[in-house]
């Protein structure tokens, strides 16, 4: 099995849940079965980054190995070298860029589109015409820059809509748990739901001690028939 844990020490015990069980599989992702020290003090820029890298890196290795997802969009990820991530769990993924004009230099060996933090209709004609992903298959989108409870980011319905093919949209919110599913939706949540991002997939009523404040959310839209060629449930 695969240990995603990232970067977290300690070996692997038992836990009470299992998360992001499907019915009559076994995942190939390990369990998160250690539990990760926790802070003394709210953590400074450097380790909010380790942490949030190590939160993509445990979701982006869920979605390669018991999902089989091949296409990523990193939409506004907060911290670098998402596409190494992705390719460390699947080397042969494809892996597209939704960046700010002038920053497409800074990813110029992945494909990029120009955007903004949100998916506006013109954000989603470019990636709905570009031919960088095929919609028709399963594709993750990660947008996950936290954003406050006032302020979640807009067109995540359109989004849905395009997702032929089925797919997946992870986010991150400073604000409440409410707040997080709010944003997900139409997509539906994936166990466990909002948790805070040191913890996930554990709920954090499982975990017990302080969070980073920042929570992390998947939620997962079904493809529909006439689309793709797999991933009809």
């Amino acid at each position: 099995m695969t240990d995603v844990r990232g970067n977290e020490a300690g070996p692997l015990t038992g836990a009470r849940r299992e998360p992001m069980r499907h019915p009559g599989r076994r995942s190939r992702v390990v369990d998160l079965r250690g539990r990760p020290s926790r802070p003394a003090t709210p953590p400074g820029p450097d380790e909010a980054d380790r942490r949030h890298g190590a939160f993509l890196t445990r979701m982006i290795a869920y979605l390669c190995a018991d999902e089989g997802v091949a296409q990523f969009v990193d939409w506004g990820c907060p911290v670098p070298g998402t596409a190494d991530l992705v390719r460390a769990a699947r080397p042969d993924a494809r892996v597209v860029h939704v960046s700010p004009p002038g920053v497409a230099g800074m990813v110029a060996s992945d494909a990029v589109l120009t955007g903004d933090g949100s998916c506006s209709p013109s954000s989603l004609n470019r990636l709905a015409t570009s031919g960088l992903v095929d919609l028709d298959e399963p594709v993750a989108v990660l947008m996950t820059r936290p954003f406050a409870a006032d302020a979640p980011p807009t067109g995540i319905a359109d989004l849905h809509a395009l997702m032929r093919g089925g797919g997946y949209l992870a986010l991150t919110t400073t604000g409440p748990h409410t707040a997080l599913r709010s944003a997900l939706a139409p997509f539906r949540p994936v166990e466990p739901g909002a948790a805070d991002i040191q913890w996930w997939p554990y709920p954090d009523e499982d975990v017990p001690g302080p969070g980073t404040g920042t929570l992390g959310a998947l939620g997962r839209a079904t493809g529909r028939t006439g689309g793709g060629r797999r991933w009809r449930r």
